[in-house]
């Protein structure tokens, strides 16, 4: 029964992640109830991303797996009673209108840079990644939680990024809300005694964790690295678990990556000596603010 494994795995301070249902949240939740170390609570958002998590995550409760609208707080707020710490693997997620890919095949036959368009699955980006976002920090806040760890995304300093154009017309300026968040949440901890750990993947890719060299940078420096590699969404996850257990981790913002002179990352001894090669460096919120 699955209640049964799962009382024995419910030892240690209550871990919620929200955005559970993801291709990260997922692996997040299954490495934490892996350790055994954690009451791990888990926020989706619908019965079929729940369905979906309990067969990844087998040893999880199912009354620990919590549905909800992140743009709405009030059918999320159960979620982040007596939590200790949050790990947000919360974003909007780009959907690629299929026309756009015979214009932007002709494009390239004529040397034109005719772009691919997108729309989104679910919210937009200042929906979910900004007020979604921050009702999330705000609830962490309120539940009196110790830290919030948030998987957010590099090229934050870049006016020019990609990412920026998914969407209608200019685009939807995902990465700009998700920065806008993320210094929302700076500002929230400096006024009380919660802390926030914001980790900056680069490309990601779904290979197996624990054998790509990863590194770690600050505002977008890893992509002047050559070569540089996408990282795996294990990776992401085992540095997202292992911070919990880091003081050098609290109130730090950082970039993840995979260069050539990275080590793999399988142990907290692992993340501690890729974090200490920054020597306290921090991302700089004063380069490319948002508006």
């Amino acid at each position: 029964q699955r209640g049964v494994p799962a009382a024995a795995f419910a030892q240690g301070r209550r871990i919620l992640v929200t955005g559970a249902g993801g291709r990260t949240g997922s692996i997040v939740v299954e490495k934490l109830m892996k350790s055994g170390r954690y009451d791990v609570r888990a926020l989706v958002h619908s019965e079929k991303s729940k369905e979906a998590l309990l067969k990844r995550a087998e040893m999880m409760n199912p009354k620990n797996v919590l549905i909800g609208d992140i743009e709405d707080k009030e059918s999320i707020k159960k979620a982040f009673a007596g939590v200790s710490a949050v790990i947000v693997v919360t974003s909007a997620v780009p959907k690629l209108k299929l026309w756009s890919l015979i214009p932007f095949m002709l494009g390239k036959l004529l040397r034109k840079n005719w772009k691919l368009k997108f729309s989104w699955k679910g919210g937009k980006p200042e929906q979910v990644d900004w007020e979604g976002q921050k009702t999330q920090f705000e609830l962490a806040d309120e539940g009196k939680a110790k830290q919030v760890i948030v998987v957010s995304t590099m090229t934050g300093t870049q006016k020019d990024s990609f990412l920026n154009s998914i969407g209608e017309g200019d685009g939807d300026k995902i990465v700009m809300w998700k920065r806008k968040a993320e210094m929302y949440l700076i500002d929230l901890c400096s006024k009380g005694k919660m802390k926030y750990t914001i980790i900056h993947p680069g490309g990601l890719s779904d290979d197996e964790g624990g054998q790509a060299k990863v590194t770690m940078g600050v505002d977008d420096e890893l992509r002047e690295v050559k070569p540089t590699y996408r990282i795996p969404r294990a990776d992401v996850a085992t540095a997202c678990v292992q911070a919990l257990e880091c003081k050098e981790a609290l109130d730090r913002s950082i970039d993840l990556g995979s260069t050539d002179d990275g080590q793999t990352l399988n142990s907290q001894e692992d993340f501690q000596a890729i974090l200490s090669k920054l020597e306290g460096k921090n991302c700089d919120y004063s380069i490319n603010p948002p508006p």
